[in-house]
């Protein structure tokens, strides 16, 4: 079983799916996240300088475990895209989606026709050769998971609209960008911004559409927005737990006195 099919399970069976984020360049961060048992990585290329070269290897380190590669793309452009796509990540996660033109164009990217734009040039996704195109064809049709970021005031109004677009897998709400579309930046936890939070979770769960969260962990924040019955979450990241990890040992350190 594949990482994909695998989450899909965990989604069907109301698991809470659990991630981590992705900044560093060396592939060697992933192996470490597959095997702290977490169930995907994001591996974030709108905010870091992660080439295509590295998420490459950050997706190749991921292939045999199961933790799944999703790597969030720069914007919704299909240029940009496209080589991301063909690397077979097990989802697409497409930021500041504001309309339902940008819907559309986002899912488009990730789609081969009749279904989108995607131009095809597979390998890593058949399997140099050794799969049927066809059978890739008919599995290309919901994989990778297309995830729209809602990150702006404007599409929160508009959320029913932009959910009306075939091919979304998942709604990834950014509390951050969120509140400062609605000049309260850093303010996540105002009740102008809970509340638009709140309009896009209530309205995933009456559309059935799988929603999430990237956020900084603490116990009593990922208890909250599991209580507001988002399906997955990716919380902290490789940068911070490596920072934070680091500065308590050096911290301990200091405090042990020589005899």
């Amino acid at each position: 079983m594949n990482c994909y099919e695998w989450l899909k399970r965990k989604f069907q069976q109301s698991e809470l799916v659990i991630g981590m984020g992705g900044s560093l360049r060396d592939a060697m961060i992933s192996e470490i996240m597959a095997n702290a048992g977490f169930d995907f990585l994001w591996i974030d290329m709108e905010h870091t300088s992660l080439s295509i070269e590295a998420c490459d290897a950050h997706v190749t380190a991921l292939r045999g475990t199961e933790t799944a590669a999703w790597v969030r793309v720069p914007s919704s452009d299909p240029v940009l895209i496209k080589p991301i796509v063909d690397l077979n990540p097990a989802g697409i996660i497409v930021p500041q989606i504001r309309n339902t033109e940008e819907a559309a164009r986002a899912v488009a990217a990730c789609r081969y026709p009749p279904h989108g734009v995607r131009g095809f040039g597979p390998r890593r996704g058949i399997r140099y050769g050794s799969m049927d195109s066809q059978n890739y064809l008919k599995r290309s049709e919901e994989d990778p998971l297309v995830i729209l970021q809602i990150e702006h005031i404007e599409a929160v109004n508009q959320i029913d609209a932009i959910l009306d677009t075939p091919g979304i897998g998942s709604i990834c709400f950014g509390p951050n960008d969120l509140s400062g579309s609605m000049g309260l930046m850093g303010q996540t936890s105002h009740p102008r911004v809970m509340e638009a939070i709140d309009r896009v979770i209530e309205t995933c769960k009456r559309r059935k559409v799988l929603c999430g969260t990237s956020i900084g962990y603490s116990p009593e924040l990922v208890r909250q927005w599991v209580g507001k019955g988002i399906n997955w979450i990716q919380s902290s990241a490789d940068w911070l737990v490596l920072q934070e990890s680091a500065s308590l040992i050096a911290k301990d350190l200091r405090s042990i006195r020589r005899v």
